[in-house]
């Protein structure tokens, strides 16, 4: 294979790694544990060894760029990890903690490296297969784990000062004061996340499997309330943004059986009336493992395309 992608999705437990084409097709994916790189003597070396061996193995002579998306905010440079809290080694500490991971691995490959937020690539991915490229604002959110999202306005995803925009899973819950894995309490997590459904689970319906919690229960009190705090989310979001797509996505909403029509219409209610007399399309992200591989790519390739039109500008 030559003139592909090498995108990353480099998770808490797992790194899924494949080669991507120019039309976003996925070959070859690997998955591997991120222990493996959390308890390296030298993480971005080990990292760096895991895609030179993939690269061997799948007989790859010409990569155009490596992408990787983190669990964790990422400086405007698009190279610098500021901290993945998900990502620890056997002694607790942060693997990767204000780490420019881009620039060492360019030395070594001598192609272009870029590091991105999981969820943004994500979005990229869902942007690109419902080809919503041509919208002028789509918001992504997504509730697995916690709770990630990413905003794209005019094809350009949307950027704080520092990179460390869209921290959606800690913004306040009104009236909240349940204790936040973040040091905080009443977080937004703490209400409407994968970890709060987990709890439910514990708590109502400990012989149920978490997967089949919307399956029997999705009609009862505990499930209702839960859904309306993830509906109360995306209906922040969506008022903010007066978006022309929302696209839901994450573990939570791919879950079998998450009652759709009964979360758009808590959303709808609690959306501001001005956004909602426009109102917007509902997009659910499709579960699939190469999800933040192929986004990977994508962002890369649009970040090339962007340095190429800022050389013919300047030249």
């Amino acid at each position: 294979m030559n003139n592909v992608m090498i995108g990353i999705d480099l998770g808490g437990t797992n790194l899924r790694i494949g080669a991507v084409t120019p039309d976003n097709e996925m070959k070859n994916p690997s998955v591997i544990k991120s222990f493996y790189i959390a308890n390296a003597h030298s993480p971005v070396k080990k990292l760096c060894e895991i895609i030179e061996k993939y690269r061997v193995s799948n007989g790859i002579e010409d990569i155009e760029a490596i992408s990787i998306g983190v669990p964790s905010s990422v400086s405007n440079d698009k190279e610098t990890v500021i901290c993945t809290t998900n990502i620890r080694n056997s002694a607790g500490e942060v693997v990767f903690l204000n780490r420019n991971i881009a620039a060492e691995m360019r030395e070594y490959f001598e192609v272009p490296v870029y590091v991105n937020n999981d969820v943004n690539n994500i979005l990229q991915y869902d942007v690109a297969v419902n080809h919503l490229e041509s919208e002028k604002i789509v918001v992504g959110i997504y509730i697995g784990t916690g709770v990630g999202a990413s905003v794209i306005i005019d094809g350009k995803p949307l950027e704080g000062k520092d990179g460390a925009e869209l921290d959606l899973g800690h913004i306040p819950y009104y009236k909240g004061n349940d204790p936040c894995s973040c040091g905080k309490r009443g977080c937004c997590e703490c209400y409407a996340s994968g970890w709060r459904l987990q709890q439910i689970r514990e708590q109502y319906y400990s012989d149920t499997e978490i997967q089949d919690m919307f399956t029997l229960h999705r009609d009862e009190e505990p499930l209702r309330e839960f859904v309306d705090a993830c509906a109360h989310v995306y209906a922040v979001m969506a008022t903010i943004f007066n978006p022309d797509s929302l696209v839901v996505g994450g573990g939570v909403m791919e879950m079998k059986d998450f009652p759709r029509e009964e979360f758009e219409k808590a959303v709808n209610e609690k959306v501001g009336t001005d956004v909602m007399g426009y109102g917007f399309r509902y997009i659910y992200s499709r579960e699939y493992v190469g999800k933040g591989v192929i986004g990977a790519a994508v962002f890369a390739r649009n970040r090339l395309q962007d340095e190429c039109r800022k050389e013919k500008m300047i030249s």
